[in-house]
């Protein structure tokens, strides 16, 4: 696993730190609040230089991966993005020449429109935040045996942030799947800033302990 930049630092939260999840979830926050959601208690983090996983159990036990990945496409810029809508780029990125992940691997699509059943595009708004999704089905050739996924782009298009995520499962797992991944969505949001991880967005100062 390539997290020669990661260390981990444990910290005691104080009693008004701020941070809420849904029972049984835990909060992820990346660069600072770049890009925050929920994701199951029990799943492991495991970060690497260009994304972030999350297994629902270590591997090779895992039945459930969510791949993370954040892009500052012309961040810091005033670019009007919708030239470029996220339900163009969510097929772009689900075409037959990107990358399916499954496990450790990362494979090409080299099969045909038989081999391969991709839905239309989903597109929601919801303030500032855009989102696009997929769900395809395909032939995990490592494993041999079909397997599932759900490949989405979030944009915050005023501070020009993307994030990719990808949730891969097995048909058996679908329902436990859907819920995972609506915690996600639902619970997502970009373009925070937070100084402290002692201090998140519920945070009333020392004043108010």
């Amino acid at each position: 696993m390539e997290n020669e930049n990661w260390r981990k630092e444990v910290f005691n939260l104080p009693d008004n730190h701020g941070w809420t999840a849904k029972p049984g979830n835990k909060v992820f926050i990346a660069d600072r609040g770049a890009l925050r959601f929920e994701i199951p208690q029990e799943w492991l983090v495991e970060p690497s230089r260009k994304s972030v996983k999350f297994r629902d159990a270590p591997h090779p036990d895992d039945t459930m991966i969510l791949e993370v990945t954040i892009f500052y496409a012309g961040y810091g810029m005033n670019i009007d993005w919708s030239s470029l809508p996220l339900h163009q780029l969510i097929k772009d990125v689900t075409s037959d020449d990107a990358p399916v992940r499954r496990g450790r691997a990362s494979r090409r699509r080299r099969r045909g429109p038989e081999d391969t059943k991709r839905g239309s595009p989903i597109t929601v708004k919801l303030g500032n935040l855009e989102m696009a999704w997929i769900e395809s089905e395909f032939f995990d050739p490592g494993e041999k045996r079909p397997a599932h996924s759900i490949q989405a782009i979030t944009r915050d298009p005023q501070k020009s942030i993307h994030a990719l995520l990808t949730l891969s499962y097995w048909p058996e797992d679908t329902q436990r799947a859907k819920s995972t991944w609506n915690d996600v969505l639902g619970t997502l949001k970009m373009g925070e800033h937070f100084d402290s991880p002692l201090q998140g967005p519920g945070y009333l100062g020392d004043a108010q302990r």
